[in-house]
This record gives structure tokens, sequence and C-alpha cells, in this order.
């Protein structure tokens, strides 16, 4: 076979993986707190193998002509590298429910899942059947003082995130900042995970409004008609390559 099918294969199957990518960010134009993703790739070329009897008993130029050139034997191939996440805030949106909360500026709210505290832009909370403040998901929000419980009553959200009850302070929704040099990463579920946070000391919170994705619908959706056309090019030089194969078996060297 062909070995000049594998680089070009790996670049169809790099392709692939960039369009889930771009699927899973339109599918996610409508999800509140969302960030954009965006896969990165590397090259990945063969172990280089020099001949070393061709480098201990140097020939003379007009002998060197025939002899395979030193270096790698395979070609360049491209290979997943790392996940990339746009952190640029999205359109705040009012709803007019006086749960909803949006991060203006940097912070991300804490929330307690089953897998450990994790981080999201989602501002879409509302009230359990024991009034913990939770996400859209039943997963409590934290305050600067463990969960949040709600008694009933007119609730208010302030500026800095403290809510109250009829007047009275409840508790603070917990915001936390991150290094821009270590943002937290993204897990299932659309929540973000990282251990260096630290507690936000001026926090701005913009009660009954929420943060929407980031995600530029024309943008991806012109993303993801480029990348078809080359995953479609990928296919083409393939189907070539086997059609030289095919014609270099059956017609080359025949008797005619």
């Amino acid at each position: 076979m062909n070995r000049a099918i594998y680089p070009i294969l790996s670049g169809a199957l790099a392709q692939e993986r960039q369009m889930q990518v771009f699927a899973n960010n339109m599918a996610n134009v409508n999800t509140a707190g969302f960030k954009q993703d965006d896969q990165a790739f590397t090259s990945v070329m063969a172990r280089a193998q020099v001949s070393g009897s061709a480098l201990a008993n140097p020939v003379g130029f007009g002998q060197q002509i025939g002899v395979r050139p030193a270096g790698s034997a395979e070609r360049v191939f491209v290979a997943p590298h790392a996940m990339h996440t746009s952190f640029e805030a999205g359109r705040i949106r009012i709803t007019g429910n006086p749960l909803d909360t949006a991060i203006q500026g940097s912070g991300f709210f804490e929330v307690k899942t089953p897998q450990g505290v994790r981080y999201t832009r989602n501002g879409m909370f509302s009230l359990d059947s024991q009034r913990r403040l939770v996400t859209n998901l039943g997963y409590p929000v934290m305050g600067t003082k463990g969960e949040i419980k709600v008694p009933p009553g007119t609730i208010e959200v302030s500026a800095q995130g403290a809510i109250n009850v009829d007047g009275q302070p409840v508790a603070t929704i917990k915001v936390m900042e991150f290094p821009d040099d270590r943002m937290p990463q993204k897990n299932p579920e659309g929540f973000l995970s990282l251990d260096n946070g630290k507690l936000a000391k001026n926090p701005q919170i913009q009660a009954g409004h929420i943060e929407e994705s980031n995600v530029n619908s024309v943008g991806e959706m012109v993303k993801m008609i480029q990348g078809m056309r080359n995953y479609e090019s990928s296919q083409k030089l393939i189907q070539t390559i086997d059609h030289m194969a095919e014609i270099a078996i059956q017609d080359v060297g025949k008797v005619l």
C-alpha cells in the first residue's frame, strides 16, 4: 500500500475531530454560560533514521546520486494536541427571575457536584425541595459559608452577590477567580474544574439576568463548511492514490 495515504488519513481524522468540536459549539449556542472550544493540533514525525555506514564511508558525488538520502522515511502526520476554551464573556440577557444571576467581568460560580467542587458561568438558579439554591442540574450553589438555603419571602440579590429575604441578609454567593494563564478546564456537564482559584474580592453580579453563550453561530457555521470541504479534499486525495495503485497493478507492465 502507498504510504502517502497515512498522513492524508491523519489529516482527515483531524478534520473529523474538529468538526465534532464545531458541532458541539453549535449545539450549545443557546446554553447559558457556555464557552466556545477550539481544537488544537500538532505535527507528528517518524523518528529519523540516518545511515551510519554512509556517514562512516563517504564516497564521491557521482556515487552518492543513487544513495537513499538520510532522514525519515515517513511523512508528517497530524494529531490532536489540546482543547482551547475561549473565556470571552457572552451577552447579558434579562430574564426577570430574581434567582438568575450573571457575573460581569471575570469570575465563576462555585457548585458542589458528586465529583467534587466545580465552576460555571451559568447563573440559571432555582430552589429545590429543601429550599437550597441549585443549578439547573440540581447541584447546590456554594456561598461564602457553604450551601445556600433561602427561607420563604421576597428574595433580592445585590450587585455583590448578597442574598436578602424580606430585607434580611441570608447568604452571599461565592464567586471565584483564576489567573489568566491557568484557567479551569472543562469537564462533562459543562462544568469547569481547577484547584488554584481564589475568592473574588469585589464581584459584580446582575440579578435577574443570565450570561448567554459566547459562541458566534455564523462564525461556527463558516468553520463547519470549511472543515467539510477540507475533509472532502482529503477523501479525494485518498481515492486518487488508490486509483494510482490500481493503475500500477493492472496496467503498468502489461504485455501488449
